[in-house]
């Protein structure tokens, strides 16, 4: 029969399963394996069937439990109808996962797909994710891919083409697809079915892709829409394709090209389930410091894994049961901090054991710096202040050559002691070049210096406040854009001056809202530009978001956040002098109200007059408002709480209770959107500090040691690791302008926003 249209339709086959997500890690185990044998069934009755799928975790999962089954996969993978697409993991939330976690996605599983089949993906896949980052196009061509396959956002919620190219910062581009409607299909009927491939046919591409399978937990494929495909290729040229047939199929064009963000999508997500999100971050400095102290990789292959898994995009943004938080996500997790935290300790203890310390008479601290950059941080152990009786409680720390640096005595987590002996949280600041390290020892001598003082945090308080909203909108925030109008603000109650000294001032203030009460210590340091904050809040509003504002004063000003791979200006504004508008009877000034956005690791304001940022590894939501810089810091929204349904009130709120947070604010003059990037990283990340006793040196016990150093202030060092050939692998980006970079003798062109993967000799 003669075709009526000359278009062609390529069918994609294919069955999604959420791992985790309404239901525990082993039950979507379970329905995976049952999935895979359906579909290979399946193929072997239907030869024209072609079948792509994802993932190297649930790969994993096959192989680890049903050999025979992972043969024949690999037989069809040979014959090729079975086709490896994703190169991750897992399909990863791509929004606010961290830069080096999207890498690491890649590294993982394409290792994996290449020894196991021989393969090579290059089709980047993530048809389920909440949205996608301005940088990840840079972050797929640096790991190999050539092309990305997407549904969210979908028509609806962003004006998109259905095929284009998808542009970075840097330049660097991938070929996206845009599925036309949907990745899987069930409980329709026939009608249904054939109307939508007419749709296909009328208003997709000239080479259309139609996604044919069964989600969300699984199932493989159905018969009858088999034979409904079949009938309809007796009016429309219908093939069964993978996706690598159908982008070498495509005829050779020029393509729309789109850059920037494609979100959108979901955006209670950055900020559901604070927890999840604090842990994962926790996890992953913990194993990037394992590894900068050359952690064989064989002993974090698990961990790696684990955490990977972690960043699935029904659990990093806090969209699964509680039941699954709690059993499945939450161990896992502390499983993979514990371990590094193990290796660490095993590294530095090893390490100090070979070094003299005999002049250090009352104990004292190893402290290392784990980057390639000169860096000043806080360094503190809770201890005895006074270990032998000798009535003095220590004051400075000194080394071996007599140089000291003042040390003071903090409120420590529990204000008494064991043996009744003076007992606190002994803190100094330290400077440390690249990759340097210090032994220190306790000294009861004093170093005089000033009393920093609270006037610093009283300013910044003066400009701080927290706002809550009335939030209806479930755990993905259907419907949600923007949080206009507080239903409450939080009042001031009190002022406390916590500490005094040297090396810190501690300034807390608490605010009542409702029922719940929120604690800020304001912490300065001597030698640090910038303020730590930590937070404490004992929340108990339910169905509501909780925002803490920052009203910084700039008149002309710039918006702009991290996101994976890139930094993203959201917004400029000039603030409105003498303009209003009348509203309740009243006249107010003009007020600027900006979305819910997505961030990673900070968000700032930059103007000619000054700049306001905060730092954080455990925040993801911030918008514009009023003048103000403002944090989402919380939803105590219900779990897996997915409109319309019946809400299930037996499985509690998120965020009840006591929650803690911590974040930096910075306001250093000459910070910017190139610069910015490594300023928050070298301030999250601390020294490893190590308590250590006075000892004649042991065996020598060498830590190995990445020859690297920079001193651009714009170039940001993701990681440091040994591979599993004994080489240093380095993770790179520059941030700022074109620059050269001098690494282990070699000279290296670094263009404006370039991300580098090298390997070091």
């Amino acid at each position: 029969m003669e075709k009526t249209s000359g278009k062609k339709l390529y069918v994609i086959c294919n069955s999604h399963l959420d791992p985790v997500w309404i239901w525990r890690r082993r039950s979507g185990r379970t329905a995976w394996t049952n999935t895979m044998h359906s579909v290979v069934r399946m193929m072997k009755a239907h030869p024209q069937l072609k079948f792509s799928c994802s993932a190297a975790a649930l790969y994993r999962w096959i192989e680890d439990t049903e050999p025979a089954l992972f043969r024949q996969i690999a037989e069809l993978v040979e014959a090729g109808r079975w086709e490896i697409v994703g190169g991750w993991e897992v399909q990863a939330d791509a929004i606010i996962s961290g830069t080096e976690a999207l890498i690491r996605q890649a590294v993982s599983a394409k290792e994996y797909f290449q020894r196991k089949f021989g393969i090579d993906v290059r089709t980047a896949y993530s048809v389920d994710s909440f949205g996608h980052s301005a940088g990840l196009p840079k972050i797929l061509k640096a790991t190999g891919f050539d092309n990305y396959v997407f549904l969210r956002p979908m028509s609806h919620q962003m004006n998109l083409p259905l095929l284009f190219n998808w542009q970075a910062d840097d330049g660097s581009s991938v070929r996206a697809l845009r599925i036309f409607d949907t990745y899987d299909l069930e409980n329709v009927d026939r009608q249904f079915y054939m109307d939508r491939i007419d749709e296909h046919i009328r208003n997709g591409l000239p080479h259309q892709t139609l996604f044919f399978g069964v989600g969300d937990h699984g199932g493989g494929l159905y018969e009858k829409h088999l034979q409904w495909l079949d009938e309809a290729s007796e009016k429309y040229e219908i093939v069964f394709s993978t996706l690598a047939e159908y982008f070498a199929e495509l005829p050779q064009q020029e393509l729309p090209a789109y850059k920037g963000e494609m979100s959108n999508v979901f955006r209670g997500c950055y900020s559901a389930c604070h927890e999840v999100k604090h842990q994962i971050a926790l996890a992953m400095d913990r194993l990037e410091s394992a590894e900068k102290l050359g952690i064989p990789p064989q002993e974090l292959d698990y961990a790696w894994k684990e955490i990977l898994f972690n960043h699935f995009h029904d659990i990093l943004p806090g969209t699964s049961i509680m039941e699954a938080y709690r059993n499945d996500i939450f161990p896992g997790i502390g499983h993979v901090i514990h371990q590094a935290d193990m290796l660490v300790d095993r590294e530095l203890c090893r390490h100090s054991a070979s070094l003299d310390t005999s002049f250090m008479k009352e104990g004292g601290v190893l402290v290392k710096n784990l980057e390639p950059v000169e860096r000043t941080a806080v360094v503190s152990v809770t201890g005895f202040a006074d270990p032998n009786e000798n009535g003095t409680v220590f004051k400075s720390l000194r080394d071996r050559d007599g140089n000291s640096i003042p040390l003071q005595l903090l409120p420590p987590p529990t204000m008494f002691g064991p043996c009744g002996v003076p007992w606190a949280d002994l803190t100094a600041v330290l400077t440390l070049p690249p990759n340097g390290e210090c032994l220190l020892a306790y000294s009861p001598e004093p170093q005089e210096a000033p009393n920093l003082g609270f006037e610093r945090q009283l300013a910044f308080l003066e400009k701080l406040s927290f706002a809550m909203f009335e939030d209806d909108y479930g755990t993905w925030g259907f419907e949600l854009d923007k949080y206009l109008h507080p239903s409450c603000r939080a009042e001031r109650i009190s002022v406390e001056k916590i500490a005094d000294g040297p090396v810190a001032s501690v300034l807390r203030a608490t605010y009542r809202l409702r029922s719940s009460v929120i604690t800020v210590d304001i912490w300065r340091y001597a030698g640090i530009a910038e303020l730590r904050l930590k937070l404490r809040l004992e929340w108990w509003e339910k169905n509501a978001c909780l925002k803490m504002a920052y009203a910084h004063g700039l008149a002309e000003y710039a918006f702009v956040t991290g996101v994976p791979g890139a930094s993203l200006e959201r917004r400029k504004g000039i603030e409105a002098q003498g303009s209003s508008y009348l509203k309740y009877g009243a006249w107010n000034r003009n007020q600027y109200h900006s979305q819910e956005l997505s961030m990673n690791e900070w968000c700032a304001v930059f103007s000619k007059e000054g700049n306001a940022a905060f730092y954080t590894s455990e925040l993801h939501g911030c918008d514009y408002a009023e003048g103000c810089l403002r944090l989402t810091l919380l939803r105590s929204c219900l779990y897996a709480d997915h409109h319309p349904f019946p809400r299930n009130e037996q499985t509690g709120n998120m965020e009840l209770g006591m929650t803690f947070m911590e974040l930096w604010f910075s306001d250093a003059p000459g910070l910017d959107a190139g610069s910015i990037s490594t300023a928050c990283h070298n301030r999250l990340r601390g020294f490893e500090v190590l308590e250590v006793t006075g000892h004649q040196p042991g065996p020598a016990y060498r830590l190995p040691a990445c020859p690297l150093a920079l001193d651009n202030p714009n170039v940001r060092v993701l990681s440091e690791y040994i591979d599993c050939k004994g080489k240093w692998n380095v993770h790179l980006v520059n941030n700022g302008p074109d620059c050269t970079l001098q690494l282990c003798g070699k000279t290296l062109q670094l263009p404006a926003g370039k991300l580098a993967l090298l390997e070091l000799e």
